[in-house]
Protein backbone atom coordinates (compact mmCIF):
# COMPACT_ATOMS: atom_id res chain seq x y z
CA UNK A 1 0.00 0.00 0.00
CA UNK A 2 1.42 3.41 -0.95
CA UNK A 3 1.72 6.29 1.55
CA UNK A 4 -1.06 8.09 -0.35
CA UNK A 5 -3.44 5.13 -0.17
CA UNK A 6 -2.68 4.57 3.52
CA UNK A 7 -3.24 8.27 4.23
CA UNK A 8 -6.64 8.34 2.50
CA UNK A 9 -7.70 5.15 4.28
CA UNK A 10 -6.68 6.59 7.66
CA UNK A 11 -8.22 10.01 6.89
CA UNK A 12 -11.53 8.33 6.08
CA UNK A 13 -11.84 7.37 9.77
CA UNK A 14 -11.63 10.95 11.11
CA UNK A 15 -15.03 12.60 10.61
CA UNK A 16 -17.56 10.28 12.27
CA UNK A 17 -19.96 12.47 14.24
CA UNK A 18 -19.50 12.33 17.99
CA UNK A 19 -16.81 9.66 17.51
CA UNK A 20 -14.59 12.12 15.57
CA UNK A 21 -11.17 12.11 17.21
CA UNK A 22 -8.83 15.11 16.92
CA UNK A 23 -5.95 13.10 18.39
CA UNK A 24 -6.30 10.54 15.60
CA UNK A 25 -6.28 13.35 13.01
CA UNK A 26 -3.23 14.93 14.65
CA UNK A 27 -1.44 11.60 14.28
CA UNK A 28 -1.69 11.93 10.49
CA UNK A 29 0.03 15.33 10.45
CA UNK A 30 3.56 16.54 11.08
CA UNK A 31 3.98 19.15 13.83
CA UNK A 32 3.06 22.63 12.64
CA UNK A 33 1.19 21.27 9.61
CA UNK A 34 -1.10 24.02 8.31
CA UNK A 35 -4.63 23.05 7.33
CA UNK A 36 -5.97 25.68 4.95
CA UNK A 37 -9.61 25.96 3.95
CA UNK A 38 -11.83 28.71 2.49
CA UNK A 39 -12.85 29.89 5.98
CA UNK A 40 -9.55 29.93 7.85
CA UNK A 41 -6.18 28.32 8.39
CA UNK A 42 -5.47 26.24 11.45
CA UNK A 43 -2.40 24.42 12.67
CA UNK A 44 -2.23 20.79 13.68
CA UNK A 45 -2.00 21.78 17.34
CA UNK A 46 -5.32 23.70 17.10
CA UNK A 47 -7.32 20.67 15.91
CA UNK A 48 -8.95 19.77 19.26
CA UNK A 49 -10.57 23.22 19.61
CA UNK A 50 -11.41 23.40 15.90
CA UNK A 51 -13.07 19.99 15.86
CA UNK A 52 -15.04 20.72 19.05
CA UNK A 53 -16.44 23.90 17.48
CA UNK A 54 -17.16 22.10 14.21
CA UNK A 55 -19.01 19.28 15.97
CA UNK A 56 -21.21 21.81 17.78
CA UNK A 57 -22.27 23.09 14.37
CA UNK A 58 -22.58 19.68 12.64
CA UNK A 59 -22.75 17.05 15.42
CA UNK A 60 -23.49 14.07 13.16
CA UNK A 61 -20.91 14.89 10.47
CA UNK A 62 -19.74 12.10 8.20
CA UNK A 63 -17.06 12.87 5.62
CA UNK A 64 -16.19 10.09 3.20
CA UNK A 65 -13.62 10.12 0.38
CA UNK A 66 -15.25 9.26 -2.95
CA UNK A 67 -12.15 9.15 -5.18
CA UNK A 68 -8.46 9.86 -4.86
CA UNK A 69 -5.25 10.17 -6.84
CA UNK A 70 -1.64 9.91 -5.81
CA UNK A 71 0.57 12.89 -6.71
CA UNK A 72 4.37 13.09 -6.81
CA UNK A 73 4.39 14.82 -3.42
CA UNK A 74 1.14 13.64 -1.85
CA UNK A 75 -2.48 12.90 -2.51
CA UNK A 76 -5.64 14.64 -3.68
CA UNK A 77 -9.11 13.32 -3.01
CA UNK A 78 -12.76 14.20 -3.43
CA UNK A 79 -15.10 13.79 -0.48
CA UNK A 80 -18.73 14.16 0.51
CA UNK A 81 -19.83 15.58 3.89
CA UNK A 82 -23.29 14.58 5.11
CA UNK A 83 -24.98 15.42 8.37
CA UNK A 84 -27.26 17.97 9.97
CA UNK A 85 -26.45 21.67 9.85
CA UNK A 86 -28.73 24.18 11.57
CA UNK A 87 -31.25 21.40 12.17
CA UNK A 88 -31.56 20.50 8.48
CA UNK A 89 -30.12 17.62 6.44
CA UNK A 90 -26.90 18.74 4.82
CA UNK A 91 -24.60 17.57 2.04
CA UNK A 92 -21.43 19.23 0.78
CA UNK A 93 -18.80 18.04 -1.67
CA UNK A 94 -15.19 19.15 -1.75
CA UNK A 95 -11.60 18.28 -2.47
CA UNK A 96 -8.57 18.00 -0.18
CA UNK A 97 -4.95 18.04 -1.19
CA UNK A 98 -2.27 16.88 1.24
CA UNK A 99 1.48 17.13 0.77
CA UNK A 100 3.03 14.04 2.36
CA UNK A 101 6.43 13.26 3.83
CA UNK A 102 7.05 9.80 5.29
CA UNK A 103 3.30 9.06 5.22
CA UNK A 104 2.23 12.14 7.19
CA UNK A 105 0.97 15.49 5.93
CA UNK A 106 3.14 18.58 5.94
CA UNK A 107 0.30 20.71 4.51
CA UNK A 108 -3.40 20.24 3.83
CA UNK A 109 -5.57 22.41 1.60
CA UNK A 110 -9.35 21.96 1.37
CA UNK A 111 -11.53 23.32 -1.43
CA UNK A 112 -15.29 23.64 -0.82
CA UNK A 113 -18.12 26.17 -0.81
CA UNK A 114 -17.96 27.76 2.67
CA UNK A 115 -21.35 29.53 2.51
CA UNK A 116 -23.40 26.92 4.44
CA UNK A 117 -20.96 27.06 7.37
CA UNK A 118 -20.69 30.84 7.35
CA UNK A 119 -24.48 31.19 7.26
CA UNK A 120 -24.82 28.74 10.17
CA UNK A 121 -22.28 30.75 12.18
CA UNK A 122 -24.17 33.98 11.48
CA UNK A 123 -27.47 32.40 12.52
CA UNK A 124 -25.94 31.35 15.87
CA UNK A 125 -24.78 34.89 16.69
Amino acid sequence: MSDAEAFVEAWSRIWRGPDSDPEYYMGLLHEGCPLINPINEIKREDLPAFMAAFLEMEPDVRVVPTSWAEKDDGVIFEWVNTGTLSGKPFELRGVDRYTLRNGKATEGIAYFDPRPFLEAQEADQ
